[in-house]
């Protein structure tokens, strides 16, 4: 005689349990539903944080390029200038010798401040901040490439003369979400070097 094996009894209970794991269509349309609206509240948000982080990086490394300049000028005992040129799609400053005008080279002291900046001469376009005024600055700012003499002083250096002066430069970054950011670095003619960022309502530091 041939034995057979009955089929293992699942309780009731459990057999609903197994049933009922599991979604269902609706509540995966549900779920994705309430991820892709908080991606959209969210993604925004995290594209102007790392915007702004990059914009006021870009901010610092000039301000810190400037700080080169001058030590270079009080140590080598001779007027340096900061210049600036665009190498691939974003802006560089650079530090050469007053008298030496050939473009940048690998050895010079340089610092590449970010594809998404654009160096402006003054604010312009849609949303643009005004200019920072003499009342703000506490100057007049000439144009043109800072200098440093020798005593690292700021100057507009032009043949063998360099009288004092201060500087103020901007930059922008497109950004894919929101208004532009801007950002400007100041120098006095005393020699202090300010970051400032547009707020949306006025310039801070």
């Amino acid at each position: 005689m041939i034995e057979t094996k009955s089929p293992t009894y699942i309780p009731r209970t459990l057999r609903n349990t197994f049933r009922s794991n599991g979604f269902s269509v609706l509540e995966m349309l549900i779920a994705v539903s309430i991820l892709l609206i908080l991606g959209s509240i969210a993604i925004p948000g995290m594209v102007t944080v790392i915007s702004n982080a990059r914009l006021q990086g870009g901010g610092t490394s000039l301000a810190g390029l400037f700080q080169s300049c001058r030590m270079f000028a009080v140590k080598q005992n001779t007027t340096m200038t900061a210049r600036f040129t665009v190498v691939g799609s974003g802006p560089v400053a650079y530090v050469k010798e007053a008298e030496d005008s050939t473009g940048l080279i690998g050895t010079d002291p340089q610092v590449q401040l970010g594809a998404p900046l654009t160096q402006m001469a003054v604010p312009a376009g849609a949303g643009a901040p005004p200019a920072l005024s003499s009342a703000e600055l506490g100057f007049t700012p000439q144009a043109g490439d800072p200098s440093f003499n020798s005593r690292g002083l700021p100057c507009a250096y032009s043949s063998t003369a360099c009288p004092s002066a201060g500087f103020v430069y901007y930059f922008k970054d497109n950004r894919p979400v929101g208004p532009s950011g801007w950002i400007s670095v100041s120098i006095s003619p005393a020699g202090r070097i300010r970051r400032w960022i547009w707020t949306g309502l006025a310039w801070g530091s």
